[in-house]
């Protein structure tokens, strides 16, 4: 079978009488060509079969039409951003590369990955803000970084959740039900959502009047592994009733909370209270359906696709630009009761 020759551009611009770099224009969407000429060269381009050099073109506007995402892809919140993101950069033609990071050797991962392969820019979620060696590679990459939660000095720009609304907000709700022993669950102090969340969980207890009690907040890591640990040194108070609900600031750590709950046959809103982190099939499907403080995963994903591609067109707001802030919402179902000690 005889091969046929490759249809290059010169064939186009022959075909269509103009010039080579008219019918670049037309290819790459660039100004100063006018419509009739842009569908002349369109025609030509269908009846000749020609199809553009992507490599090439890119190559020439030192543009790779692909985004990095780096985060802890373990935690299934994460796929709803991803879907988010990518939704964002459909209609600009970027395409979505995954990364899971985990919660360690996280440079190594930064590095491993981003020296396969070509980015114009990158979404990441590191598992802390003061590690000086994650840092320090971000900072010396020269492609803008949209930062997710979190505080990194000199990244171009960031989305943040507002935790600090819904968690003040869940708590108070729980003091209001006659709870004083909250149990507040999370990650590290060394990340934004739960600095702020602990923030929130102190200005709860104060509008009440009331002091919180530093030793009813625990810090873990985002596993359900983490959440059993916790849980099972919550046990022995729970089972005073020195402890009477739970705010878990993760899907994942609840799910160890859970483990230990069924593990060891406590109910709730019988035994102890509950609210947790994102709505999904889980918490709605659990009977009693669980309360919880929803973030808009899809649209967390949109609003860091939107801010990069800003940064990627105008680099002169690196590092300027405001971050970006998502609302959350309170829902209230039926993983909470009275607090029956209180109202005796």
């Amino acid at each position: 079978m005889e091969n046929k020759p490759k249809i290059t551009i010169k064939d186009v611009a022959k075909d269509a009488g103009v010039g080579l770099g008219t019918v670049s224009r037309a290819i790459n969407g660039a100004p100063g060509i006018s419509s009739k000429t842009k569908e002349k060269i369109l025609d030509s381009i269908k009846k000749l079969g020609y199809i553009p050099d992507q490599t090439a073109q890119n190559m020439r506007s030192n543009k790779y039409k692909n985004i990095a995402f780096f985060a802890n892809i373990t935690n299934i919140a994460f796929a709803h951003i991803a879907k988010g993101i990518q939704h964002g950069l459909e209609d600009s033609g970027y395409t979505l590369s995954l990364c899971d990071i985990g919660e360690t050797d996280v440079t190594e991962k930064l590095k491993s990955f981003l020296s396969g392969g070509k980015y114009d820019g990158v979404i990441i979620s590191v598992p802390r803000e003061d590690d000086e060696e994650i840092n320090d590679f971000l900072s010396n990459l020269r492609v803008p970084i949209v930062s997710l939660d979190r505080d990194i000095p000199g990244l171009a720009g960031a989305v943040v959740t507002d935790y600090y609304s819904s968690v003040k907000k869940g708590a108070e709700y729980l003091i209001s039900l006659g709870h004083e022993g909250i149990a507040l669950v999370g990650g590290s102090s060394k990340i934004r959502p739960t600095k702020v969340s602990i923030q929130a969980y102190k200005d709860a207890y104060e509008s009440f009047g009331k002091k919180a009690m530093n030793h009813l907040i625990y810090e873990g890591s985002f596993t359900s592994e983490s959440g059993r640990k916790i849980m099972l040194d919550l046990l022995p108070e729970i089972q005073k009733g020195n402890i009477t609900a739970i705010l878990s600031l993760n899907n994942q750590i609840f799910h160890g909370i859970l483990e230990v709950m069924r593990e060891n046959r406590l109910e709730y809103p019988r035994d102890i209270s509950l609210i947790s982190f994102e709505d999904y099939e889980l918490t709605k499907l659990l009977n009693p359906a669980v309360t919880v403080i929803k973030r808009p995963l899809f649209d967390i994903g949109v609003s860091l696709s939107r801010l990069l591609i800003q940064l990627m067109d105008q680099p002169e707001l690196r590092g300027v630009v405001n971050p970006i802030t998502i609302p959350t919402e309170f829902i209230i179902r039926e993983s909470c009761k009275l607090n029956k000690n209180f109202y005796m």
